[in-house]
């Protein structure tokens, strides 16, 4: 009888397996923990506005899934997340009814996840503007998640990434009164408009943008309308003492108080 020859496992080859196996069992738990991350928020979003949970505890337990989703090694999976994110955020930021008695605190933990998942989905430059900067009072980490947009955006294949430095611009504009960097956002937006060859118009209309601001940089009358309506439309205490405060700094006055319990301020005198 013939004899046959026992052959031993090639030790690369078994390394390799052991390397693809292992990337297989990662992919396979970041994969689970983020069904598990949608499933929860999903429910808490949906017990919140049934009237099943209270809003605050619902909120609370969002912020905290949707920060462990930013944290999650996401092992290929960024864009389900960011998508995950984006889709969660309108349906949290449409509930008006439930965002009158929380406020907008999520925004900013929403955009966390989306620009570190998705830094070159330039859609999100208006809903961060919004979201952030106005309705939550934060400027200052409205303009950073586009300076991670800005900085992850390559212009000469995105023919609409100029739109995030406007966006920046406007926020540092209105909002920080921050006119060397927003004069340099313009710039900026103006290059990357000129980088598409289909928008020389936007380009000049931002260059002429910016030569205004270096001509007549007072925008005290521009910055009062801007926080007077982030006041005004505010929900969240926070949002309101914060709004509150920056036009008292600018040199508002109180007037009378209103039906809402906010005040009715004057413009300030040096407009």
């Amino acid at each position: 009888m013939a004899k046959t020859e026992s052959t031993s496992p090639d030790p690369a080859a078994t390394i390799r397996l052991q390397r693809w196996l292992g990337h297989g069992i990662n992919a396979a738990i970041a994969l689970g923990a983020i069904v598990a991350i949608v499933l929860l928020q999903r429910s808490t979003i949906e017990r919140a506005a049934q009237g099943l949970e209270d809003p605050v505890v619902a909120q609370d337990r969002t912020r905290t899934q949707l920060q462990l989703a930013a944290k999650l090694p996401s092992l290929g999976f960024d864009n389900l997340l960011g998508n995950w994110a984006f889709l969660s955020y309108l349906q949290y930021f449409g509930d008006s009814d439930v965002r009158t008695q929380t406020g907008f605190t999520a925004n900013e933990d929403y955009f966390e996840v989306m620009t570190l998942r998705d830094p070159r989905f330039t859609t999100l430059a208006p809903f961060i503007s919004a979201g952030v900067a106005y309705y939550a009072a934060k400027p200052e980490k409205s303009v950073a998640f586009m300076t991670r947009m800005t900085n992850a955006i390559d212009p000469k294949t995105q023919q609409d990434a100029f739109w995030v430095w406007r966006f920046k611009a406007l926020d540092q504009y209105l909002l920080l009164n921050d006119i060397p960097g927003t004069i340099h956002s313009l710039e900026m937006a103006a290059r990357w408009a000129e980088v598409t060859g289909q928008h020389q118009d936007m380009a000049d209309y931002f260059r002429a943008s910016a030569d205004f601001l270096r001509r007549d940089p007072n925008v005290v009358s521009v910055r009062f309308y801007a926080w007077n309506e982030v006041y005004q439309n505010a929900v969240d205490p926070l949002v309101i003492q914060r709004s509150e405060q920056e036009l008292l700094k600018m040199g508002a006055k109180r007037g009378k108080r209103l039906p809402n319990g906010r005040y009715q301020f004057a413009a300030p005198s040096n407009m």
